[in-house]
């Protein structure tokens, strides 16, 4: 009888999260409502995600919910962590990850609140331990401490459901119901988050910046304009440097110069 909320982000594993969970929700007759929502990044984003989610929205016949952050997207928060102190490096990291805090789970969570006043909401996500060392410990089932009210008779629960899943059983759920993925992957993406994500492989940062052209041109103009590179030891105005104004790389050569 619990609401059940789908986090999807676009990517494989909450696509296959999303059919599984569905298809054991009509096999065994659950009976709460459930939704779709989606953290929307803004423009670091990649440009189709959106509407790539709409689309799963309409195939799978599940209410989609979009959320943000209060005061923009990820870009600009990137920009307000510099302007609120320029002695710090500005970029979301794996020690620093505001950009999931702020931007997906405080935008989900403000929603399971308003959106339930009260009783028992189960919040599904595709993280998997496969995927990283963190991700191997988390537990499979812990109170969403922000969204659980006792004085409103709320419960509010993260579920990893695929957490065990391989990432072949990801693409076999996905070939099952009907083979259809983010257009990312079919040009060669590993993962799927931002177009440009701090975390992401060197395959996904070159292939998001080639079909994200105008998301990469601002990242590297923060570059240039902070001093502080993409990652420790690593700027991303290196990947495509033609795809770059003269004025962005010649910021960068100055701030190089001086490591």
């Amino acid at each position: 009888g619990a609401a059940l909320v789908l986090s999807v982000s676009g990517g494989k594993d909450s696509d296959a999260m999303t059919h599984h969970l569905l298809q054991m929700r009509a096999a065994e007759g659950w009976l709460g409502a459930v939704y779709l929502v989606h953290a929307d990044m803004g423009r670091a984003e990649w440009h189709n995600t959106t509407a790539y989610v709409h689309d799963l929205a309409r195939r799978t016949s599940v209410p989609l919910h979009i959320v943000r952050w209060t005061h923009g997207d990820l870009i600009d928060r990137i920009w307000a962590r510099y302007h609120a102190d320029p002695s710090r490096p500005c970029w979301p990291s794996a020690a620093v990850r505001y950009c999931t805090s702020d931007l997906k789970r405080g935008p989900i969570s403000r929603w399971i609140r308003a959106t339930f006043p009260t009783g028992d909401v189960v919040c599904a996500m595709g993280l998997r331990a496969e995927e990283s060392p963190a991700r191997s410990k988390k537990a499979v089932v812990s109170i969403r401490e922000d969204c659980t009210a006792p004085t409103r008779h709320r419960l509010t629960l993260n579920w990893l459901p695929i957490h065990d899943w391989q990432v072949s059983d990801v693409w076999h759920c996905i070939e099952a119901h009907g083979d259809i993925c983010h257009p990312a992957y079919r040009l060669g993406n590993e993962r799927l988050s931002c177009a440009c994500c701090v975390l992401g492989s060197v395959n996904d940062l070159l292939n998001g910046a080639i079909h994200n052209p105008e998301t990469y041109r601002e990242l590297c103009r923060i570059e240039a304009v902070t001093g502080y590179s993409f990652r420790k030891g690593f700027w991303l105005s290196d990947l495509q440097p033609d795809l770059l104004p003269p004025e962005t790389r010649a910021a960068v050569h100055q701030h190089r110069r001086k490591e």
